[in-house]
């Protein structure tokens, strides 16, 4: 029987996850959702480009508005998608990248925790919307996986696993590896736990690096000794052409954790967000979820506190069970001075409303700076 896949929010990752999946033979039936029509003229051009190299999937295009639960619930109950993948947002994280540089600069200090009601509130009202409806299906999220994840895990509406992340940095160490020791990437395994901090720290204005734990492995043997690890993942990080260009290592995880969600035998890769938890880890993922699978020499203990250290420099100073998040000191900071955001503690369930007077505030310090909109 055809599995069938719900896709929701056709922008950047969302866009490419649709183009590479209509052109692989073993492509699901797909559902792709999205509060914008226009974004059916993207599933066309996805098809067209699918049916040249003779490829005929099954892909239809739904509108679908997250702000209403109910209405969502109903198509989500009535398609019955086996996995949803979620690429909703309200603003994308590199919105403040518009800015004079030195604005930007001062602003991107916040980090991405600052913008994380504007990534949190679909992810959330999607996920009521999947309770409501009474399925089950495996849910991948791609919303600032490493913070979105325990967040609406916190409220009691747990995604299965996030992509990217951890995932955009340890295929580059693993490459990176196997050409110093001079064997090829199949003979190479490393083992990361890391936050998205270490993705943008290398990149972006104004962030720190946090801890991380890595382990290479040469088939049998531990070579962790051989390597300036940090040195590695910062190399790693930087090994990527500029700007936005990356998303399409995110569309790949994605479509990969999506697969393996379906498949009862699974597969060990890395991932953030598994289990409701903070960061990245070494996963395996089958249709039964993901679960954390650590190699010797870290526990889990260890693991959740290096990301726990790591999402503070990333703005997020606590997520507590109930939903109550906490910013970070100098984000909570930066947003109130440079924005006028003034919201140091927050809750999940009031993230929409928050997200639509971050935005607002946001829209009119761009203005003031010469941005156009």
């Amino acid at each position: 029987m055809l599995s069938k896949v719900l896709i929701v929010g056709v922008g950047d990752v969302g866009g490419k996850i649709i183009n590479f999946l209509a052109r692989d033979p073993k492509c699901p039936e797909l559902i792709v959702g999205d509060f914008n029509e226009d974004m059916e003229q993207r599933v066309n051009t996805a098809l067209s480009n699918a049916i040249v190299g003779n490829y005929f999937p099954k892909i239809a295009f739904k509108k679908i508005d997250l702000v209403d639960v109910e209405k969502t619930a109903d198509l989500i109950a009535k398609e019955k998608p086996d996995v949803v993948i979620n690429c909703s947002v309200l603003q994308t994280w590199s919105v403040i990248r518009a800015l004079p540089q030195e604005i930007y600069s001062q602003l991107s200090a916040a980090t991405l925790g600052a913008w994380t009601p504007c990534q949190v509130a679909l992810t959330y009202k999607l996920m009521q919307a999947i309770k409501m409806s009474g399925t089950k299906p495996k849910v991948v999220n791609t919303a600032l996986s490493c913070e979105v994840n325990p967040m609406v895990a916190s409220v009691g509406l747990p995604v299965d696993i996030g992509i990217g992340n951890v995932e955009l940095l340890q295929p580059g160490c693993r490459l990176l590896a196997a050409k110093q020791l001079g064997f090829p990437p199949t003979m190479v395994q490393v083992y990361l736990v890391c936050h998205h901090n270490w993705w943008v720290y290398p990149r972006e204005a104004g962030y720190k690096k946090g801890p991380f734990w890595m382990k290479i492995m040469l088939a049998d043997q531990d070579v962790t000794s051989q390597f300036n690890t940090e040195k590695l993942l910062f190399d790693s990080g930087i090994s990527h052409l500029p700007g936005a260009d990356f998303t399409s290592i995110s569309a790949s995880s994605a479509i990969k954790n999506m697969y393996a969600l379906m498949d009862p035998v699974g597969i060990f890769t890395h991932s953030p967000g598994p289990e409701g938890l903070p960061g990245g880890y070494p996963v395996i993922i089958s249709n039964q979820g993901a679960k954390v699978f650590l190699p010797k020499g870290i526990t889990l203990e260890e693991a959740i506190r290096i990301n726990e250290e790591s999402q503070k420099l990333d703005g997020i100073e606590k997520i507590e069970k109930g939903g109550k998040i906490t910013y970070a000191p100098n984000t909570a900071k930066i947003l109130k001075k440079m924005i006028g955001f003034d919201h140091p503690t927050w809750q999940v369930q009031d993230s929409y409303e928050l997200a639509k007077e971050e935005m607002a505030k946001y829209k009119e310090f761009a203005k003031k700076h010469g941005v156009k909109y």
